[in-house]
């Protein structure tokens, strides 16, 4: 494939998260036909190019100057030059800049195309062996108060949520996703195609276990939040449940989130958790 077979545009290309020999021939041939690369850390890029014996002027594209440099880049793409954007890994604008380019390419009618390849949430996914439905959920909000009620909102959603945490802020937010999450199960996926790749598999209630110390990079944290069978309102089983929890949880959490699992008064449940404390 040549220069003059592609078509001018902005090109959304997929590298490799990990093992650099995921990259596709279609994107090698992009990348080394466009005019210039979009990159998040040139750096970053500029190790992949050097790896694939491709020299290419990279320009810095990141959330700090995204919105300075999109109009020299739609003047660029109307006169026809071949323009490609890229993550430091995976696909691009996926929790990545490129949301505002992208749409300003769409506002000006400007080709653009997509060059599938490797995806963290996807590749993720694909082996935790969870139900159909998922929800790609991000980054959850630096503030612990701001992380749960967004937490809140996404526990009605029957899917798997899948989320991506820096490593170091597991310790941080397990004990909301613990609260909120308690009876489901989890997957973490870290160092995806890496040398020490890790993936695991269990309830959400044992998710502390997994956390450790002076974790570095990111990880992919899947929820399988499957509640398409109904939970059934059962007394003997609120009791027992209330007794497992006791210690774990405190009262009220334990009053709500029994309340949204049976869908009964929060209120109620309290009052059996203060007389169980009680006896």
């Amino acid at each position: 494939m040549q220069k003059n077979i592609l078509k001018g545009g902005l090109y959304i290309v997929s590298l490799p998260i990990g093992n650099l020999n995921d990259i596709t021939s279609r994107a090698k041939v992009t990348i080394s036909n466009s005019d210039y690369i979009l990159c998040e850390d040139t750096r970053n890029t500029l190790k992949i190019l050097n790896y694939f014996k491709i020299s290419k002027k990279l320009v810095s594209y990141h959330k700090f100057n995204e919105t300075k440099i999109k109009d020299k880049i739609i003047e660029d793409l109307k006169k026809g030059k071949i323009i490609s954007l890229v993550s430091d890994s995976g696909t691009p604008s996926i929790s990545d800049p490129g949301k505002s380019l992208i749409t300003a390419v769409h506002k000006n009618n400007i080709n653009i195309f997509p060059v599938p390849g490797v995806s963290a949430p996807i590749a993720a996914y694909s082996v935790s062996g969870f139900q159909e439905n998922f929800h790609f959920a991000g980054f959850l909000p630096k503030k612990l108060t701001e992380a749960e009620r967004y937490l809140i909102k996404l526990k009605k959603i029957n899917a798997v949520l899948i989320f991506f945490i820096p490593s170091r802020d597991l310790k941080k937010y397990h004990k909301i996703i613990v609260k909120h999450f308690y009876d489901m199960e989890f997957f973490i996926a870290r160092e995806i195609t890496k040398l020490h790749e890790t993936y695991i598999r269990d309830k959400v209630d044992r998710l502390q276990r997994y956390i450790e110390k002076n974790n570095k990079g990111e990880l992919t944290l899947l929820v399988d939040n499957n509640f398409s069978e109904q939970k059934q309102y059962n007394p003997v089983d609120i009791v027992a449940e209330i007794k497992l929890l006791i210690g774990k949880m405190k009262s009220k959490d334990i009053s709500e989130y029994l309340g949204n699992k049976y869908n009964l008064r929060k209120k109620s449940i309290y009052e059996k958790v203060i007389k169980l404390l009680n006896e």
